[in-house]
């Protein structure tokens, strides 16, 4: 899951080309600035609700069953391109960090030839240079306490990832969600539409037969989705800053 608006040059780690790489720990969030959903994992829903809406997108691939698979999301933005919780000087502004960020700028990705995923690394990232930050290679060659801590949370991620996958199977199975859009009218008068997403569509979930609500409920599904509809309360919050950020903005128009 290579997010081209977060990684901009990501290459194989390699203990022999960047034997004296350092990386410095992630401060400037104005990496992020172009992304306005990010992916989640659902365990971290309870913490990610409390800051932004949660939603479902379609990836674009299909089950077997022929029904479209779904991924969740928290939304950052209210148009493509835009992040509303990382400031102009880069500070990143919300209470939550979702871990598809804080493993920046690492990540995994397949590679030919070999069933294991491999370590990749943003080679483009300011962070990761030879005179700045934490070594990530001993003398020998050997991963440091650093790397060894980046790549353990790769695959805690990874394995979150994997659950993430089985949970969405299962919300299409199901087939609990609806195609949702909303509107927001700015001070200025300008409406913006946010379309495209998925939420729980609270009728037919309530409509599910006893015991599959049972085993929603104690596998964590029912929580997590229940979660994800109170986080839709914070489009609102959204909706507020970019309202602020529209008036902060000096218009271009002219006489």
């Amino acid at each position: 899951m290579i997010n081209s608006a977060l990684y901009r040059e990501p290459v194989l780690l390699d203990s022999k080309l960047h034997r004296h790489k350092r990386l410095k720990g992630l401060s400037d969030f104005g990496v992020t600035r172009n992304m306005h959903a990010v992916f989640l994992t659902a365990t971290e829903f309870p913490q990610a609700a409390l800051d932004f809406p949660i939603i479902f997108i379609n990836t674009g691939e299909r089950l077997d069953s022929g029904k479209p698979m779904v991924s969740p999301v928290a939304l950052m933005g209210l148009t493509a391109g835009e992040n509303l919780r990382v400031t102009a000087e880069g500070r990143w502004d919300a209470r939550y960090l979702p871990a598809f960020i804080r493993r920046f700028p690492f990540l995994t990705a397949g590679v030919k030839g070999s069933d294991a995923p491999g370590v990749f690394v943003d080679a483009a990232w300011s962070g990761f240079s030879d005179t700045e930050g934490e070594p990530l290679f001993d003398e020998q060659g050997q991963p440091t306490a650093a790397l060894k801590r980046a790549i353990d949370f790769l695959k805690r991620f990874d394995d979150e990832q994997q659950r993430t996958r089985r949970f969405c199977v299962r919300l299409t199975e199901l087939d609990v969600l609806k195609e949702m859009q909303a509107d927001a009218t700015m001070p200025s008068g300008e409406n913006i539409k946010i379309e495209g997403f998925l939420t729980v569509d609270e009728e037919k979930l309530n409509a599910l037969p006893d015991p599959v609500v049972l085993e929603l409920h104690r596998n964590g599904m029912l929580m997590l989705l229940q979660v994800h509809l109170i986080s839709l309360a914070n489009v609102r919050d959204l909706v507020e800053r970019k309202a602020v950020r529209m008036a902060a903005t000096p218009s271009t128009a002219t006489a």
